[in-house]
């Protein structure tokens, strides 16, 4: 569940793909606006003929200013984040102007109403990114058989405040800095607590065959609310991890609800790291009981695929929501 306000920062142009439509106003009047995550199971990607570096930030370019609303397709793998990012505008902003009630039900093939940016700056802004307190660590890149790719690290909240609508943005650069690709997402968990690492997993659907330089960064986040369901006194014991066959890494545990509420919707993401503290894959899944009662505990059982690499930790998260 994602809870898009106002208060989204700092989201930039990305690039997407899908039909642009833009509606030619009639002469005679104005124009009128009409409307994870499962296993990760890649493989390293080929090499480029030197070995990716950090890079520094990515000027972003400016997008045009037009009063004119334009009307994007969804395509397949489409999702909310990645039009608001592409056209540089708020998740709020296009589901108002859509009446999008729940943004995880686009449908292939439906018009999207962008409308035009609410404020116009006084000066440029500069194109250099300025980067949230955010802390990436654990950067590995992954490809699978199918051609696509991963970029997979965590998150980590250095601050006071629990945040929500955490975005995090990679960028593939070629030997000279020039921009490549680029791909955003939410961590793997809502919300990410003070001194909390969270997971993350950007999908490149159509990778460059190589890349020299990359980038990730935090783009986005909005303070968490007093007003909030979110639901933290999980704790996990009892874990154990073995790794059966070649590429099988399997978990199991306990979750018990140490609080003195009942919790429901609890999320499990399990993540595995290399002696080098790389991610080397992750997996989110919702508990299989409802309703997770106050001083209660359950089992679990979760299974990573780890298709190179040998585990040397990992790590359980949970979080649900309060029983309504």
């Amino acid at each position: 569940m994602r809870h898009f306000t106002g208060w989204l920062l700092l989201i930039w142009l990305l690039s997407g793909c899908g039909r642009i439509i833009t509606p030619t106003p009639d002469p005679t009047s104005a124009a009128q606006p009409s409307s994870l995550v499962g296993t990760v199971t890649p493989t390293d990607p080929p090499r480029p003929t030197s070995t990716p570096r950090l890079a520094t930030p990515v000027a972003t370019a400016t997008p045009t200013v037009t009063p004119t609303p334009v009307v994007y397709i969804v395509q397949p793998g489409d999702t909310l984040l990645k039009i608001a990012l592409q056209f540089d505008r708020s998740n709020e902003a296009i589901q108002e102007a859509n009446g999008i009630v729940d943004p995880r039900f686009l449908q292939i093939g439906q018009r999207i109403i962008i409308p035009p940016s609410q404020e116009i700056p006084e000066t440029p802004p500069t194109a250099t990114p300025t980067p949230l307190p955010i802390h990436i660590t654990g950067i590995n890149f992954q490809e699978t058989a199918q051609g696509v790719l991963w970029c997979l690290g965590t998150a980590t909240n250095p601050g006071s405040v629990a945040l929500t609508e955490l975005v995090i943005e990679a960028a593939l650069l070629d030997s000279g800095g020039g921009l490549l690709a680029r791909e955003a997402a939410f961590t793997q968990l809502d919300v990410v607590r003070p001194g909390q690492s969270v997971p993350f997993a950007i999908l490149f659907d159509n990778p460059p065959s190589s890349f020299a330089q990359y980038q990730v960064i935090a783009r986005a986040a909005i303070p968490l609310s007093d007003q909030t369901r979110y639901y933290f006194d999980l704790e996990t014991f009892d874990l154990r991890g073995a790794a059966e066959g070649l590429a099988t890494y399997r978990v199991t545990g306990q979750l018990r609800n140490r609080g003195n509420l009942d919790a429901e919707s609890i999320r499990l993401v399990v993540v595995a790291y290399d002696k080098d503290g790389r991610v080397l894959a992750q997996r989110q899944a919702e508990l299989t009981v409802h309703l997770l009662k106050a001083g209660a505990a359950t089992s679990f059982e979760l299974e990573l695929i780890i298709p190179k690499g040998v585990v040397d930790h990992f790590e359980v998260l949970a979080q649900g929501l309060q029983a309504s």
